[in-house]
């Protein structure tokens, strides 16, 4: 039997500011968790270009987009998550088609939030693999550097 290779399926950024971590606070079927923001990534599109398309619809700012911090690995498929530096825009304010679904729709609502650090764990960040990691390092800014220089590959 072959082994099935993952496919690429998303790209999704990890930025970081006094306030915490940039995530998407989802509420679907009464179940409220966040994830880093990021998306499917289209024909024709670098994963870094689908990373700064999808932080500007989901949270309204333009970014420059960094090294590749990891890659996670879930439900067969990869999600590469890049560092971004916020540089225009007003956190928020993303219309994305996504942004506009009601907390009692299919799909559930989406609206763009900050987490402190300490409080990824306890508010359901996803990917936990990097959530788990982001909160327990005594310096997230040498786990940055640590990840950056040689990006991990993550399952979850």
């Amino acid at each position: 039997m072959s082994e099935v290779k993952p496919r690429q399926g998303r790209a999704g950024i990890v930025l970081l500011s006094a306030a915490g971590v940039a995530v998407i606070e989802r509420v679907r079927q009464g179940d409220r968790y966040h994830l880093l923001p990021g998306g499917g990534v289209k024909r024709g599109e670098t994963l870094p270009d689908a990373a700064r398309r999808e932080a500007f619809e989901e949270l309204g700012i333009e970014i420059s987009v960094g090294g590749l911090l990891g890659v996670v690995e879930f439900d067969n498929a990869l999600q590469h998550y890049f560092v971004a530096h916020w540089t225009s825009g007003v956190f928020g304010s993303g219309t994305g088609k996504e942004m506009s679904s009601p907390a009692d729709s299919s799909r559930g609502s989406y609206r763009a939030s900050w987490l402190p650090t300490d409080r990824l764990v306890a508010e359901d960040l996803r990917p936990r693999p990097i959530a788990d990691a982001l909160q327990a390092a005594p310096r997230i800014d040498q786990l940055v550097a640590d990840w950056l220089a040689a990006p991990p590959h993550l399952v979850e």
